[in-house]
């Protein structure tokens, strides 16, 4: 049984999970993204959500904006959900803190997931070679929302709901923006790096640069669209998603 945590929401409640999925938001993004996703999974399979401090039944708390801050902080709220197999998936920036989580986890002998997925972001080492946003005004701030065509347009016209949202927003791009992993460790579990093929931030040759972190050979699947194909294209992730979280299924305890 999970503990009630605001930090987790149970999108698909199993009462005895053989596998346990864990979703992380990308930056500015909450666990919407991944409600659809609740009836097309296998029947073994529960689904969590990772919801941070800034955003949904969260609201009224602060985001964090420092990596190991936000990570030292879920690290205690994850471990209840590992006493069972589970896999770990994150877009963008919820790939890095879904990696910074396996660090820890590794670094305090955890069990590790049956799979990493890594979708939308480059490898945890890439050096950032485009200029921080945010810091940046608000007007060129929500100009470089619009160019990432990943928050509604009706949703940057109202002043009002973006005054709500831009601290969240900027904590989020902050900690994107800044964090890079200088480590060296290495993680003995399968890992997919999903792309877009129109992302013109993560290109899909670099995608594949995540495998050095891993033991195994990095799988790359690429999906039609920009950065956020996790939402465009929802339907052919999780068409994607299902057989391979099955194939997960068919190597842990019945």
């Amino acid at each position: 049984m999970i503990k009630v945590s605001r930090w987790l929401h149970v999108v698909r409640k199993v009462s005895s999970p053989r596998l346990r999925l864990i979703c992380f938001p990308y930056a500015g993004g909450g666990i919407r993204t991944y409600l659809p996703w609740a009836e097309a999974l296998p029947a073994d399979v529960e689904l969590v959500a990772v919801q941070p401090p800034g955003r949904g039944a969260f609201l009224d708390t602060p985001a964090f904006n420092e990596m190991n801050a936000l990570v030292s902080a879920l690290y205690h709220h994850i471990l209840p959900l590992l006493d069972r197999p589970y896999v770990l998936f994150g877009h963008s920036l919820g790939s890095r803190v879904a990696f910074e989580l396996l660090v820890q986890l590794q670094r305090q002998q955890q069990a590790l997931p049956e799979l990493f997925i890594a979708s939308g972001s480059n490898s945890p080492d890439a050096i950032r070679t485009k200029n921080k946003t945010f810091h940046l005004p608000d007007a060129e701030f929500i100009a470089e929302l619009a160019r990432m065509n990943g928050t509604p347009q009706e949703v940057l016209a109202n002043a009002e709901l973006m005054s709500l949202l831009l601290p969240l927003l900027r904590s989020d791009f902050e900690i994107a923006e800044t964090y890079r992993y200088t480590g060296t460790s290495k993680f003995n579990c399968p890992i997919y790096i999903l792309g877009g093929v129109a992302d013109q931030d993560v290109p899909v040759a670099k995608l594949a640069d995540w495998g050095a972190f891993f033991t195994g050979k990095a799988q790359v699947q690429t999906f039609a669209d920009g950065h956020f194909f996790i939402e465009s294209q929802q339907a052919d992730v999780v068409a994607w998603l299902k057989p391979v979280l099955q194939g997960q299924l068919g190597t842990v305890p019945a």
